[in-house]
């Protein structure tokens, strides 16, 4: 079974939608640092919408851009019942296109570690790029080393709730520098029956100079790194990093 089929169903109450909200409020901080000129947004691998609905509350045009579909599904849901318009389409990071150009791209959750080569990565930063309105502002967060290397080395975490149960077995391969997360869930659909699914999450770390050659590359300038959901930077013991990336100003 591919990523996010089933387990779209449960995401949000299998706690993972905490992320989501803890970063809303983050980013409106950021963005008060990091100002931007327009109220569109793309949120780019979107997930069940949680982060893109917050800034189409706050009257932002937002586009939503995720390979799930199942994903997708959940975040459609959640529009239609809080009667908020979210423009949503199933893309890849990679290659996908929008109508027109927005002043703010988020990639958010550690979305950017899926890309499992450096050239898939450089291939999203470049579409960041091409869709970024000039002055626009880029804002992704990425799982470093640490947290690869030893917060998911032969780690097991549960989830326990009153209809569902999730089971995430995580590994980590020094050779190609990848952790696995092997996924089980359970999700009840009677009084006594349970209905099992299986899925494999791999993730990527990239160290910081190749993520901001990277980004440069594909023609942002890093504004800041910071060590994510504050305002220091960096450290050996970081986790996860938000970083923040401009499109130059059209020069005259």
């Amino acid at each position: 079974m591919s990523i996010y089929g089933r387990y779209a169903e449960i995401y949000d109450r299998s706690g993972q939608i905490a992320f989501g909200l803890r970063m809303i409020p983050y980013l409106d901080e950021v963005l008060q640092r990091h100002p931007v000129s327009g109220r569109s947004l793309l949120d780019l691998a979107c997930g069940t919408g949680t982060v893109a609905l917050s800034f189409a509350r706050q009257g932002w045009e937002v586009y939503g851009v995720d390979g799930s579909a199942s994903m997708l599904a959940q975040a459609r849901h959640k529009a239609q019942e809080t009667n908020l318009l979210l423009a949503l389409s199933q893309q890849d990071m990679r290659s996908f296109r929008l109508p027109h150009r927005v002043a703010l791209v988020t990639c958010l959750y550690d979305s950017l570690n899926y890309m499992l080569t450096l050239d898939d990565l450089s291939q999203v930063f470049q579409r960041v790029s091409e869709v970024l309105l000039p002055g626009g502002l880029f804002l992704g967060d990425m799982n470093t080393q640490e947290m690869i290397e030893h917060d998911w080395d032969n780690n097991t975490f549960f989830v326990d709730g009153h209809d569902l149960a999730v089971v995430l077995q995580s590994e980590y391969d020094p050779q190609t520098r990848i952790g696995t997360v092997h996924l089980v869930g359970f999700e009840q659909q009677a009084d006594v029956l349970y209905s099992r699914f299986d899925e494999e999450h791999a993730e990527i770390a990239y160290s910081d100079s190749a993520t901001q050659a990277a980004l440069e590359g594909a023609g942002l300038r890093v504004e800041a790194a910071y060590q994510c959901f504050g305002f220091a930077p960096p450290d050996a013991e970081t986790r996860r990093i938000l970083w923040v990336a401009r499109k130059p100003e059209a020069q005259a």
